[in-house]
């Protein structure tokens, strides 16, 4: 960074491609200011708005941030007869071609590439993967030794599912699905949805509600790289190891329908990313695919701290013990004498109590209601 001023002479600063700006009259931010917001610009819009999740907070750094570009000049001209509305007109429709045509590049490429079979069995050999390292999860603190060894078997078995999968599969990274995207491309839109669809309005709801360990372990979670997300669903893919998937778009099965039926035959299956581990749907149909003693508290144990702080339910508050209240005095059943004596010594020290009959036979003295 280059900076330079004098009292005769307006503030300049080089940027690090060499551009030099200039603050005009009456700027007020500095020299760093400028440098630091046209980092910003540099950015890829994951990194920047990663925790912007407080509504409006967009608009508001981008005013905040123009306002500071605006107060300088890097001598750029505009050719003449420049019309600025009519260049934000021509770029939406530069933009809105360019889309189109990817669209129907992706449509030719779908019409000629796309094979559902190809498409299902990478699925399922996504679905394999989760299920062997969901196995593997068991297997760090099994809780009984029939359960290690049955979690054991399922993490070879679905281990070697997938391995046969992939061979007949070739590459999963070049199968196209019916809109002619690549996993790789769906995951980046999946990263953005992440982002600006669960991760900021699940912020807002956290801090609305007051659950501050939930809502500071997602503001501490960092962003993931592209190449981590589920091509599937807006979850990491690691998540899916843990029976955890985020399918934000998939809406209600229709009614009537065959899914209709089975999501209500089969509960979390619906809401199951098809990559995910189905462990959860085999645990709740029970019989030889059940792991013997596993549990919901074995579930959330395994997950890991940030996962655990967000997704495990919360412990059950400890039971208050019931207080009942008790008389200031008892005065038990016996001779004239000996109890008006006692009533007596009550009066004395309880002078405003209220007697009552008590257990067999007995007075009891409580406080006035």
């Amino acid at each position: 960074m280059a900076v330079h001023s004098a009292k005769t002479e307006a503030l300049t600063a080089q940027a690090p491609n060499g551009v030099v700006w200039t603050r005009k009259p009456g700027g007020r931010s500095s020299a760093s200011d400028l440098l630091r917001e046209l980092a910003d610009l540099a950015k890829d819009h994951i990194e920047r708005e990663w925790d912007w999740w407080e509504e409006g907070r967009r608009d508001k750094e981008h005013e905040r941030q123009w306002a500071v570009l605006g107060e300088w000049d890097n001598g750029a001209k505009d050719p003449p007869g420049f019309d600025p509305d009519a260049a934000a007109k021509a770029c939406m429709e530069d933009f809105d071609r360019r889309m189109e045509e990817q669209r129907r590049e992706r449509e030719a490429l779908a019409a000629v590439r796309y094979d559902r079979d190809r498409e299902s069995m990478r699925l399922r050999m996504l679905a394999a993967e989760a299920d062997a390292a969901f196995f593997g999860h068991v297997l760090e603190r099994p809780a009984t030794t029939v359960q290690r060894d049955m979690a054991e078997q399922r993490m070879e078995q679905q281990r070697a599912v997938a391995v046969t999968m992939r061979e007949q599969l070739g590459d999963p990274e070049d199968v196209v699905d019916r809109n002619g995207f690549f996993p790789a491309q769906r995951r980046e839109m999946n990263l953005s949805s992440h982002m600006s669809v669960w991760r900021h309005p699940m912020l807002r709801g956290l801090h609305e509600s007051k659950q501050r360990k939930r809502y500071n372990a997602l503001l501490a979670m960092r962003p993931v790289d592209c190449a981590a997300m589920c091509s599937e669903c807006q979850a990491p893919s690691q998540w899916h190891s843990y029976a955890l998937s985020l399918c934000l778009f998939r809406g209600k099965p229709e009614p009537g329908s065959q899914a209709e039926t089975i999501a209500r035959m089969m509960p979390g299956w619906w809401a199951r990313c098809y990559a995910c581990t189905a462990y959860q749907i085999e645990h709740v149909w029970g019989g030889s695919f059940a792991l013997p003693d596993f549990d919901g508290e074995q579930w959330a144990a395994m997950l890991p701290p940030t996962l655990k702080a967000i997704f495990a339910a919360d412990p059950p508050k400890p039971r208050q013990p019931v207080v009942r209240p008790k008389p200031l005095a008892v005065i038990k059943a016996g001779a004239i004498d000996e109890v008006m004596a006692k009533l007596a010594e009550a009066k004395a020290q309880f002078p405003d109590a209220v007697v009552r009959n008590g257990r067999h036979g007995s007075w009891e003295l409580w406080p006035p209601a």
